[in-house]
C-alpha cells in the first residue's frame, strides 16, 4: 500500500476522468470509502466482490480489511491499467474486464459465498439488483452505494408512497436497512442527487420469483386503481383469487403487507 499514490493520484496518472455515458461518480475520500467497507460487516477472509471499482478508492478500503479474495468487475478498459498497478500490492485482487449484467455472478466464486459491496452506477444500479435478488443463494450481504430515492423505495413499508414494486420484490427475499447518506460534493463530478448506503441481506424465501415479480408490477403499474381493477390483467378470476388468498378486493397495492404478497403469490393459478 505504502507504494501507491493516492486514489486521486492514480486517478491523474492515469488521466481517468468519470464519463457519464457509464453512469460513473468517484469517490475519493478515503474516509467515506472506509465508512462503506465497515459497514459490511466482517471482510476479513471473507470473498468480496465489488462492481465498477472506477478509480480503486473503496477497493483499497476492502482490500485493508484484508479479505479472502476481492474481485472486481469493471468495464470502462481506461480502468485496468490502473486496477493492475492496485493489484501489484494485494495479490488478493482479481480484476475481471467486462459487463456485470452479463456476467453469473452466483457462480463467480466457484459456488462459495460472498459479499458485495459496490457504489453502483446510477444507471444500471436497480438493474443489477434485480438480477442479484433471482439467484441470491450464495450472497452474504450487498452493502450498496444507490441514489437516495432508490434506496428510500427499497427500505419502505405499506402505506407509504415510496412502497412499490421494488419495496415488495427486495424485502420478500431479503432483510433491507438505510444506513445512511453521502452528499453530491462528495463525489467527482457532483451528481445532482444525494446518495444512500443500503445493507441488503438475503432470506431463506418460497416465495415464486417470477410470479411475484409479475403481480407486483401488475398491482403497482395502477397503484390507485383498487386490486380488483389493477389486477384484472392478469386474466384469472381475481374476485375468487383475492378471497382465496383473505385480501379485501377494494384495497390498493400500496395497503398490502409482504405476507399479502405472500399468499397471492402461492395462489396464483
Amino acid at each position: 500500500m505504502q507504494n501507491l499514490p493516492s486514489t486521486n493520484d492514480l486517478a491523474k496518472k492515469y488521466g481517468l476522468f468519470a464519463k457519464k455515458s457509464l453512469g460513473q461518480n468517484f469517490l475519493f475520500d478515503h474516509k467515506i470509502t472506509d465508512k462503506i467497507a465497515e459497514s459490511s460487516g466482517e471482510i476479513s477472509g471473507k470473498n468480496i466482490l465489488e462492481i465498477g471499482p472506477g478509480p480503486g478508492g473503496l477497493t483499497r478500503s476492502i482490500l485493508q480489511k484484508n479479505p479472502k479474495k476481492l474481485i472486481v468487475i469493471e468495464q470502462d478498459s481506461r480502468v485496468i491499467p490502473l486496477l493492475e498497478e492496485i493489484r501489484a500490492n494485494f495479490p488478493n485482487l482479481e480484476i475481471i474486464h467486462g459487463d456485470a449484467l452479463k456476467l453469473d455472478v452466483g457462480a463467480i466464486f466457484g459456488g462459495e459465498k460472498f459479499k458485495i459491496i459496490a457504489n453502483l452506477p446510477y444507471n444500471i444500479g436497480t438493474v443489477l439488483l434485480f438480477k442479484w435478488l433471482e439467484t441470491p443463494e450464495n450472497i452474504e450481504s450487498m452493502t450498496l452505494l444507490l441514489q437516495k430515492e432508490v434506496v428510500q423505495r427499497i427500505v419502505a413499508a405499506p402505506n407509504n408512497k415510496n412502497y412499490g414494486r421494488l419495496s415488495v420484490m427486495v424485502n420478500s427475499f431479503c432483510d433491507s436497512k438505510s444506513l445512511f447518506d453521502i452528499a453530491p460534493g462528495s463525489f467527482v463530478p457532483a451528481p445532482k442527487v444525494t446518495s444512500s448506503l443500503v445493507k441488503i441481506t438475503p432470506k431463506i424465501s418460497d416465495v415464486d420469483f417470477e410470479i411475484l415479480s409479475k403481480i407486483a408490477a401488475t398491482a403497482f403499474n395502477q397503484r390507485r386503481k383498487m386490486l380488483r381493477s389493477s389486477l384484472k390483467s392478469l386474466n384469472l378470476d381475481v374476485e375468487n383469487w383475492l378471497k382465496k388468498s383473505n385480501i379485501k378486493s377494494d384495497l390498493r397495492a400500496e395497503q398490502l403487507s409482504l405476507d399479502d404478497f405472500a399468499n397471492l403469490t402461492k395462489n396464483f393459478k
